[in-house]
């Protein structure tokens, strides 16, 4: 009774600075924010697996949902909290050829390159051949992105002259379902959700893009696309050639020692440390692409991403001796043939072995 009458004669004031001097001071997080793109590309499915692997009680990654390439550029230059961003490597000879941002664009600089943007053309069932859109109404994104960037270059090099149109894509694809145009051309790492969703018996399919000297000058050749990717667009047993731009996880150069700079140090050194988590489901296919020493032409890397690379290439190259009969396996090689990993460094080539090889036991 003494204890709770002179409680209650204490001013509500006292209590409440009890109650919060006794409440734990919680440090809060590493706070990154990260530009993707449409709610349901490719980037926008980079970015969520980032923060599904990554996010901890001291490191948050937030993606944000974007409109492409060219308008990530200007928000990783411009939009207060963005610190990362995923942009087409054409984007950037874009930019500095048309001087946009022009003493701002040596900020920009890259972790890592990521995969290749296959470009994807979903046509009427007349249209063969790029050629054949000469005058048609023709969707290429909406302006920003960075399929209207690559589709209008594309054109213009091949000298074809579409009615160009930029709807967003999924309503662009319901437009082409009803005949009201004549191509959706979309640019993203396949499988792309929109196209391998569409119902069968349409009439659709994918047009090839096959590549010429010219734009062999600045876009990648010999993408395939197969009908495990579009089952409903491209028959059994059949492929269609396209053409690729490389894809860069893009950071603002901040100066040494602030401290965004070194939010991003710290962010390097996670997602470079659990990389190999990247390679298993429910994770986009497109990780498997990844080659976390490959350079971009034409782009600098950020100094600590570059450090941590040289550092740890000694280590890797040590580590995957022991596994490199393994990888020597007919079964091993198709699963790498068939999810593009043919490619990877020693680390992600570890990685995915001991993944086949729960996979292996499991199917047993």
């Amino acid at each position: 009774m003494y204890r709770r009458s002179l409680l209650s004669v204490l001013p509500a004031a006292a209590l409440i600075g009890v109650a919060r001097a006794a409440t734990p001071v919680v440090a809060q997080p590493i706070t990154i924010g990260i530009m993707g793109g449409e709610i349901d590309g490719t980037f926008m499915r980079i970015t969520t697996d980032l923060t599904s692997v990554l996010n901890s009680d001291d490191l948050r990654v937030v993606p944000i949902v974007g409109k492409g390439s060219l308008q990530n550029l200007g928000d990783l230059l411009h939009l207060p909290g963005v610190d990362l961003a995923l942009i087409a490597a054409d984007c950037l000879a874009y930019a500095q050829a048309t001087h946009l941002y022009p003493t701002e664009i040596v900020k920009i600089e890259y972790i890592c390159k990521l995969y290749d943007n296959d470009m994807h053309v979903c046509a009427r069932p007349e249209i063969q051949t790029l050629a054949d859109l000469q005058g048609k109404p023709v969707n290429i994104d909406v302006e920003g992105a960075g399929t209207n960037l690559t589709a209008r270059t594309v054109f213009k090099t091949l000298g074809i002259q579409p009615d160009l149109r930029t709807d967003e894509p999924t309503i662009a694809q319901d437009k082409l379902r009803h005949g009201a145009i004549a191509a959706n051309v979309y640019l993203g790492g396949r499988p792309i959700r929109l196209f391998a969703s569409q119902p069968a018996d349409t009439g659709l399919h994918m047009v090839p893009v096959l590549s010429t000297p010219e734009l062999e000058k600045t876009y990648l050749p010999a993408g395939q696309l197969t009908h495990a990717d579009y089952p409903t667009l491209i028959p059994e047993g059949q492929t269609v050639e396209t053409i690729g731009v490389g894809v860069t996880l893009a950071a603002f150069g901040w100066k040494p020692g602030a401290i965004r700079y070194r939010n991003l140090v710290v962010f390097v050194d996670r997602f470079f440390t659990r990389f190999p988590d990247l390679l298993k489901p429910p994770h986009h296919p497109k990780w498997h692409d990844v080659n976390l020493s490959a350079e971009q032409p034409g782009w600098v890397r950020f100094p600590p991403a570059a450090a941590w690379l040289a550092d740890h290439h000694a280590g890797t190259a040590v580590a995957s001796e022991g596994v490199d009969a393994k990888l020597k396996t007919t079964q091993f090689d198709q699963f790498l043939a068939q999810r593009g990993g043919q490619h990877l460094t020693p680390a992600q080539r570890d990685a995915t072995w001991q993944y086949f090889e729960q996979e292996r036991q499991r199917s047993r």
